[in-house]
């Protein structure tokens, strides 16, 4: 204990070797922290913050030495799907895998980043032609195009997820970072209105379209909060006894701005930037508070057919939407109809035949719209609990003269009774369109030649007026 005094140290002295662990250890740390702030938790690609710092680096040497550089930004088609029927989880794994893809596809020296959510930008630096950028974008397309192997209890289910591509290149198509951002987002909606699963280049007539899709979109925002929307009715007129037995609810939106919209203008913009549930609940509680208050008032039975987007059918919870309208508005679920294009069949998968099942279980009627139109296969009219069938105006309008419309249309129509489904025919606007239709056993039509589409109180007319159209025939 005599020689123990030299040994002891003053409090808060530490040791060499303490000191430099210590030292180690803090840079570690902020090394760690550095880390975190540059890079997405998730994938460990580059985040939003870092992509800019780095691309200006890779812009200024471009400018220095008169170089080329390519901003590819990809979003991955349907992503949201994925997460509402599979989980986060497996959501989580997949935009895992399409980083490390994207990593493997480009060289070293090229920026990889996530932006948020599914979409991902690629900054190609150093380049002396375009078409080195297509090459990369082209591989990358093949690449995240692949099908993905799932884990756990989803072991062995394929999945193929696909991207959009859109590309702006360093000068022509900007010459700062944000102008090329928004070049490739205006070419990356072109390729998702062009199909999905594709690249395009940003082309000028792009920006114009990107900025209507914006201008929309913000209109979009303001109808709904305002209800701006209206929904208009067509009837539908069963072909025996010319009675009205239905309606079709067509939603309706005119602006001061860009004055009447059509829904094919804007529907698409509603699924793309998330607004379709809200708009479509709407349309689909406006349609049986109205129909059933023609109902009580008139005393008699109008069913009424309400179109669903295929984003809509696909939510878990879309079954309970449908419940909830109905009893909100006291309509009885045997008169509501719900209408879904044919192209939901081949790309709906398990989830939306168990809606469709769903749905029915309500006692609600299913209708496959614009029926001939698209790719489905026969297996899946045997698989759904499908109740009705409609043909496309594409077949009727050339009804009043032979030839292959007609053929279609009638094997339409006689595959619908086969089957034990009602057919209707819409777009009928002529009485040699209609006499062929009626020879061919076609349940309902609908169509100019009874009515063009009406707004209530004008329904509420055409129906105190009569319960037929016997003057047409």
């Amino acid at each position: 204990m005599a020689r123990a005094w030299w040994s002891r140290r003053a409090p808060g002295q530490v040791s060499a070797a303490q000191a430099t662990q210590d030292q180690t250890e803090r840079r570690r740390v902020d090394e760690y922290i550095r880390h975190l702030a540059q890079h997405d938790a998730l994938t460990g690609l580059l985040n939003r913050a870092a992509l800019h710092s780095r691309t200006e680096a890779v812009l200024d040497d471009a400018r220095r030495q008169g170089g080329r550089v390519a901003l590819l930004l990809l979003d991955l088609d349907h992503f949201k799907h994925i997460n509402e029927t599979l989980g986060h989880p497996v959501g989580d794994d997949v935009l895992r895998t399409i980083a490390q893809r994207l990593r493997g596809t480009v060289q070293p020296r090229d920026v990889v980043a996530r932006m948020g959510g599914d979409e991902f930008a690629v900054v190609l630096g150093g380049l002396r032609h375009d078409s080195e950028a297509e090459l990369t974008a082209a591989k990358i397309l093949a690449r995240v195009s692949e099908g993905l192997q799932l884990a756990g209890h989803l072991a062995g289910q394929p999945l193929r997820v696909t991207p959009s591509l859109g590309m702006a290149i360093y000068p022509d198509d900007g010459e700062t970072l944000t102008d090329l951002l928004k070049s490739a987002d205006s070419a990356m909606y072109a390729a998702k209105r062009g199909g999905r699963a594709q690249l395009r280049r940003f082309a000028s007539e792009m920006a114009e379209a990107s900025l209507t899709r914006f201008t929309i979109e913000a209109l979009l925002r303001r109808a709904l909060a305002e209800q701006e929307f209206r929904l208009r009715y067509q009837p539908i007129v069963d072909l025996v006894t010319l009675n009205v037995v239905g309606v079709e609810a067509l939603i309706a939106w005119e602006t001061p701005e860009r004055g009447v919209m059509q829904p094919s203008e804007f529907i698409p913009i509603a699924e793309q930037c998330g607004m379709i549930d809200a708009l479509g609940e709407w349309t689909l509680a406006t349609a049986c508070r109205e129909i059933q208050t023609l109902r009580t008032e008139l005393g008699r039975d109008i069913d009424v057919a309400v179109n669903i987007s295929p984003l809509q059918l696909r939510r878990a919870d879309f079954p309970e939407t449908v419940a909830r309208c109905l009893q909100a508005a006291s309509l009885p679920a045997p008169s509501l109809t719900i209408e879904v294009t044919e192209g939901i069949l081949v790309d709906g998968g398990e989830t939306t035949i168990e809606s469709f099942r769903r749905v029915r279980q309500l006692g609600v009627s299913v209708s496959i719209d614009d029926f001939g139109t698209g790719y489905s296969g026969l297996g899946y009219l045997t698989r759904l609990p499908i109740s009705k069938l409609k043909i496309d105006k594409s077949f009727v309008d050339d009804l009043a003269m032979p030839g292959h419309d007609r053929a279609v249309a009638a094997a339409i129509i006689a595959l619908g009774h086969q089957l034990h489904l009602h057919v209707v025919a819409e777009g009928v606007e002529s009485m040699a369109q209609l006499e062929f239709l009626r020879g061919e056993g076609c349940d309902a039509v609908q169509g100019f030649l009874f009515s063009q589409p009406l707004g209530f109180s004008a329904l509420r007319d055409l129906l105190l007026a009569g319960n037929g159209f016997s003057r047409v025939a």
